[in-house]
C-alpha cells in the first residue's frame, strides 16, 4: 500500500486517463475517496477491503458490487467488455460502489503499478492546501504548452504524466506510462545527457520514428533529479514553451528531491535488512517485523541476476523496484532487496508455487525489456521459517547458477528454475568441478578410447557417444550413425576390448566423461561453473568413482 494512503476518485480518473480506466459508475461522485490497490479474482472470497480499489479479474456478476462494498471496498475496477455492464451499474448505484472499467489491453499487473505509483506520488487528499502534486503540473503544463506531457527521474521512471484530451502521444510514450519507465533505445544514453548538459530546454528528436519532444532538466542546487519532456504533436508547441517547462522544473524539483532522498534511504534501509537476513545475522524477529515476513512463516528465496554474472547494481535495483510491485499486485507476501549486486526476494511459500514462478518470469521479460540482458531466477526450497532464510539465500544462488551455465537440463527454456528441479544440473555442476581439477574428465576410460582414434583413425569415442545417448540401444544407435547395426555392434566388442563396457561403473563415468567433454569443448562452461560448496559430498563421491574406475580400465586395456 502507498505510504500515501488515498486519493479521490476525481484525481485517479484525471492522472490514468482514459486509456487506463473510465467511470461507469459514481454514486458519490468524483469526490470519494479510494485506497490502495488490491487484484482480486471473481471466484475468491471476499475479505475486509476497508477503503481498497478493487481490481476484479474474471466475468464479474452481478452481486459483486454488493458483495464488494460489504468488504469495505471503495471502488470496484472490471475489464471492460467483460459481463453485463448495465446490470453491473445498476447493482454498483444500489451498493453505493463507484465501478471503473479498465481498459482491455492493461493487465492487472500493469494498472496496480499505476495506481500505487500515482498514490505513493500525489499529496494526500486530506491536505488540499499542499503543494501541486506531479500529475497536476504534468497536465497544468500540457495545457500551457499545447502537448502531452511526462516528468521522469534519472533513471527514466515516468513518475508523472498529463492526460489532456486530444493531445497526441506516440508508441514510446504509450509504452512509458504503461511500463512506469521508458523503453530502451539505442539513441536514449546521448538524448538525455544532451538535455542534462543543458540549463535550458532543448529539443530531441531521437528516435527519428517518433514524435518530436522539448525537454528540459530539473535541479536542485545544480544537482540533476530528472527531466521533463513535452511531445510536439501535428501543431507546433506554445512560443514560450521553454519559459514553461523551465518553470515547470523549479515547481518539480522539490517533488523529485523529496522522492529521490526517499526512494534512496528506503532502499538503502531495506537492502541492509535483507543482507543481514540473508547472511544470518542479526535478530531474526525483528528483520523478519522490519521485512513485513512472519517469522515462524515457510518461505522460499528468489535470486535474479543476468545470465552474464554481472554485478550491477542499477539494474538489480531497478528489477527489484518492479519484483516488489508484481508480487504485492498479485497479494504475494514478500520482502525484496539489493545485496551485493544481485535482486533477492524472501517470499511466503503460501503463494502457491505456479503463481510464483508466473508472476517472477513476466517481471523477469518486463526486466529484460527496460535494460536489455537476459535476466533468469533461481528460487530455493521452501524453509521451516525465516530463521532458515540463509539456507534458502544459498539454494537459490546455486539453482541460479546452474539456469546460467550450460547444465540446467529440462528447465533450458524458462526463467524461473526450482532447486529441486535442477538436482540433476547441480550435481553435474558439483562433478564437472571435481573431475577438472583431479583430471579425471580428460582421463580413464574415456581417454584410452580416445588414444586409440589418435593411434587408428577410429572413430570409437563418438560412437560411444550416440550409443550413450541412444540408452544402449543399438539399432536405433546405429540408425543415427548411417550404419549397419552389426558394424556397430562389432565396434563396441573391440571398444570392449578397451574398457570393460560392461561395467555399469564404466558406462556412467563415460557418459558423465562425454557429457561434460562436450559442453567444456563448445566453450558453453567458460570457467563459470564454481564448485558449489553445499555439495561437496557430491563431488567428493563423483571422484572416488572415477578412481574406482580409472584402475578398472587400466586392468581392461591391458
Amino acid at each position: 500500500m502507498s505510504g500515501q494512503g488515498r486519493v479521490t476518485l476525481g484525481v485517479l480518473l484525471d492522472s490514468l486517463g482514459a486509456e487506463a480506466v473510465t467511470a461507469l459508475c459514481l454514486p458519490s461522485g468524483r469526490q470519494a475517496m479510494v485506497g490502495a490497490p488490491v487484484i482480486h479474482g471473481c471466484d475468491e472470497p471476499m475479505t475486509a477491503f476497508a477503503g481498497a480499489l478493487l481490481l476484479v479479474t474474471g466475468r464479474p456478476e452481478a452481486s459483486l458490487p454488493a458483495s464488494a462494498a460489504e468488504a469495505g471496498a471503495s471502488a470496484v475496477v472490471v475489464r471492460a467488455g467483460l459481463g453485463d455492464a448495465a446490470a453491473l451499474t445498476e447493482a454498483a448505484r444500489d451498493a453505493g460502489v463507484a465501478l471503473l472499467a479498465a481498459a482491455p489491453g492493461l493487465s492487472w499487473g500493469q494498472l496496480y503499478a499505476l495506481v500505487d505509483a500515482l498514490l505513493a506520488l500525489v499529496a494526500p487528499a486530506s491536505d488540499p492546501g499542499g503543494a501541486v502534486d506531479l500529475f497536476t503540473l504534468a497536465n497544468q503544463v500540457a495545457t500551457r504548452v499545447g502537448g502531452a506531457v511526462a516528468i521522469e527521474d534519472l533513471a527514466m521512471r515516468v513518475l508523472a504524466y498529463s492526460t489532456i484530451g486530444g493531445q497526441p502521444i506516440d508508441e514510446l510514450r504509450r509504452e512509458g506510462i504503461l511500463g512506469r519507465r521508458v523503453p530502451e533505445h539505442p539513441t536514449h544514453a546521448e538524448e538525455y545527457a544532451a538535455v542534462l548538459r543543458c540549463e535550458e530546454a532543448v529539443w530531441s528528436h531521437e528516435p527519428r520514428e517518433f514524435l518530436p519532444r522539448l525537454a528540459i532538466a530539473v535541479r536542485a542546487r545544480g544537482e540533476a533529479l530528472g527531466t521533463i519532456w513535452a511531445i510536439q504533436g501535428d501543431e507546433p508547441l506554445a512560443s514560450d514553451a521553454a519559459a514553461v517547462l523551465a518553470e515547470a522544473a523549479r515547481s518539480a524539483a522539490p517533488h523529485l528531491a523529496r522522492l529521490s532522498l526517499a526512494a534512496d534511504e528506503a532502499r538503502r534501509t531495506r537492502n541492509e535488512w535483507m543482507g543481514r537476513l540473508l547472511r544470518g545475522t542479526g535478530h531474526v524477529d525483528e528483520l523478519a517485523a522490519s521485512l513485513g515476513l512472519h517469522p515462524d512463516e515457510p518461505v522460499r528465496v528468489v535470486a535474479a541476476g543476468e545470465t552474464g554474472g554481472r554485478a550491477d547494481v542499477f539494474a538489480a535495483t531497478h528489477a527489484a523496484d518492479l519484483l516488489r510491485t508484481a508480487y504485492a499486485a498479485y497479494r504475494i507476501g514478500a520482502a525484496v532487496g539489493v545485496v551485493d549486486g544481485r535482486t533477492y526476494a524472501v517470499v511466503a511459500a503460501g503463494a502457491g508455487t505456479p503463481l510464483l514462478r508466473r508472476v517472477t518470469a513476466d517481471t523477469l521479460g518486463r526486466i529484460a525489456e527496460r535494460l536489455g540482458g537476459h535476466w533468469r531466477a533461481g528460487v530455493g526450497r521452501a524453509v521451516p521459517s525465516v530463521a532458515q532464510v540463509p539456507a534458502g539465500a544459498r539454494q537459490a544462488d546455486e539453482a541460479l547458477r546452474a539456469l546460467c551455465g550450460p547444465l540446467r537440463g529440462p528447465c533450458a527454456a524458462g526463467e524461473v528454475g526450482l532447486h529441486e528441479e535442477l538436482a540433476a544440473a547441480l550435481f553435474l555442476m558439483d562433478a564437472a568441478a571435481s573431475m577438472r581439477s583431479g583430471g579425471a574428465l580428460t582421463g580413464e576410460p574415456l581417454s584410452l578410447v580416445a588414444e586409440h582414434d589418435a593411434g587408428h583413425g577410429t572413430d570409437y569415442v563418438h560412437s560411444l557417444r550416440v550409443w550413450l545417448a541412444a540408452h544402449y540401444d543399438v539399432p536405433r544407435a546405429a540408425e543415427t550413425l548411417s550404419l549397419h547395426p552389426n558394424t556397430l555392434r562389432y565396434r563396441l566388442r573391440r571398444i570392449g576390448e578397451l574398457i570393460p563396457l560392461d561395467d555399469p561403473d564404466v558406462r556412467l563415468v563415460l557418459g558423465l566423461q562425454l557429457r561434460l567433454a562436450e559442453i567444456q569443448a563448445s566453450g558453453a562452461s567458460g570457467g563459470r561453473i564454481p564448485a558449489s560448496g553445499a555439495s561437496g559430498g557430491q563431488a567428493r563421491a563423483s571422484g572416488a568413482g572415477g578412481a574406482q574406475v580409472r584402475a578398472s580400465g587400466t586392468n581392461g586395456g591391458g
